[in-house]
């Protein structure tokens, strides 16, 4: 790629660049001051010293100054000797008073810039400064030092123009970063769509070459996770395809057997029936899971929260007799859901709160209202989550159970419920309390007035 593309290189052209235009700037002055002394715009530094030796002579042989003798572009003040004061002055105010203070005192004249020539009854003080002037009186008068104010404005133009490179520089850099981060932002987001700029700088495009190949990486890493959930979601199904298959044949002749069992065999068929059960319950949950992502049918309506807990407290109370439920929700709050499949994910966690429960304790289940949402807190008095089940209690097939020895937990219900609450838009969150027993937190929106409106005009609430 070269040295020439190099930002280092392209900085130090910048500062060239610069110099070269404060260099310009400056023979400019020095050629517009050339040209105005050319063209008796200005007088020289030394011109007023020049001019006035030329009337010395003439004015020390003479009794009386005569003014049209002294040139027109020397400053001068003319005193009499006798009276001590001032005859006639081409001065502004403050040259007055300083030629006054050094013909009082003949020793500071020459520290006061003036040049001193007596007459035999009269004294003239002529002003003169080691600076270009302007020619013209009044000029002079009002602009005193042109070489000052000429150096000011062109350090003022020097100021805007360095001013207006550092913009431009600046911007060159703020755009070649705007293009790295767009594309850190979009790897970050894993977007495959990713189009990569070209940027100015060697060094920028080393690192839009890595991010380049960071991308590469990203897209073989995203494809290859979806192989890897595609042919998981193919064997599964195979899986619980091969399953029904002999499950119904089992079933089928267990009904066939029972038809003809004895009293003594009626609590072995209502066994191998739990069972099976149980076996089509774990397949349901699986299928519901969906592994392919897609959304679980749901089929939401408004229901308030009185009614729902009604039917809630109905469900939990089937589960067990060491469950409390408190309500402190407000009357005339309602929800948008669908109430079996929020019941069915919600009994998941209490009846995983009961098998961590002993017996002689109680299942607590707390029902509140927190600004624009509802609260299920279901508390049991076992000795709480794990570290590991706190990190992955709602990933699939994870349980605490590592060998799997009790054969009502597969790993699928927190996993189920957390897809069902998310696509009511709520949340989950497993904890330990103070108490150190396990605390499950699931929050609801309450429905609003807005989309109570909404609901009914598209048809959706009745």
């Amino acid at each position: 790629m070269g040295i020439k593309n190099t930002l280092s290189v392209y900085l130090v052209k910048w500062m060239i660049k610069l110099g070269f235009a404060g260099l310009m700037m400056l023979m400019l002055n020095i050629g517009l001051v050339t040209w105005g002394i050319n063209h008796h715009l200005f007088i020289p530094a030394n011109e007023p010293i020049k001019n006035s030796e030329k009337i010395k002579s003439e004015v020390e042989n003479s009794d009386y100054i005569d003014s049209s003798i002294i040139p027109p572009e020397l400053d001068y003040a003319i005193f009499n000797k006798q009276t001590k004061k001032m005859v006639k002055s081409n001065m502004n105010s403050r040259n007055t008073e300083t030629a006054k203070k050094a013909f009082k005192n003949p020793r500071n004249g020459k520290m006061s810039s003036f040049i001193r020539y007596n007459s035999q009854y009269e004294t003239i003080l002529i002003h003169y400064s080691l600076k270009i002037q302007f020619a013209n009186i009044e000029l002079r008068r009002v602009f005193p030092n042109p070489g000052v104010w000429l150096s000011i404005l062109s350090i003022m133009i020097y100021c805007i123009y360095l001013v207006w490179n550092i913009r431009s520089f600046s911007q060159i850099i703020i755009q070649e970063n705007q293009k790295l981060i767009k594309v850190a932002r979009k790897i970050k987001e894993k977007d495959l769509n990713i189009e990569f700029p070209r940027v100015q700088f060697n060094e920028y495009k080393d690192v839009m070459c890595a991010m380049e190949s960071l991308s590469e990486a990203l897209v073989k890493s995203i494809q290859k996770e979806i192989e890897v959930t595609q042919s998981k979601a193919e064997q599964i199904s195979y899986l619980i395809h091969d399953i029904k298959i002999p499950l119904t044949i089992i079933k089928g002749n267990i009904e066939l057997l029972e038809v003809m069992k004895s009293d003594d065999m009626k609590e072995n068929f209502s066994d191998m029936m739990n069972s099976i059960k149980q076996i089509e319950q774990y397949i349901q949950e699986v299928i519901d899971i969906n592994l392919n992502n897609k959304q679980l049918n749901m089929d939401k309506e408004e229901k308030s929260v009185i009614d729902f807990l009604n039917k809630l407290e109905a469900e939990v109370s089937s589960l067990g007799n060491n469950i409390i439920v408190d309500d402190f929700t407000e009357k005339g709050t309602s929800l948008f859901i669908d109430v079996n499949l929020l019941i069915r994910a919600i009994n998941n966690i209490v009846l995983n709160g009961i098998e961590r429960t002993p017996q002689h304790e109680k299942l607590q289940l707390i029902v509140r209202q927190e600004n624009d949402l509802i609260q299920f807190i279901i508390i049991d008095r076992g000795p709480g989550f794990s570290e590991e089940a706190l990190r992955k209690g709602t990933e699939l097939f994870y349980t605490e159970n590592d060998g799997r020895t009790n054969n009502s937990h597969y790993g699928l219900g927190l996993t189920f419920t957390e897809k069902v609450i998310k696509q009511h838009n709520g949340r989950m969150k497993l904890s330990n309390n103070a108490s150190h027993s396990g605390e499950v937190l699931v929050e609801l929106p309450i429905l609003n007035r807005k989309q109570k409106r909404v609901n009914r005009e598209i048809g959706i609430i009745q």
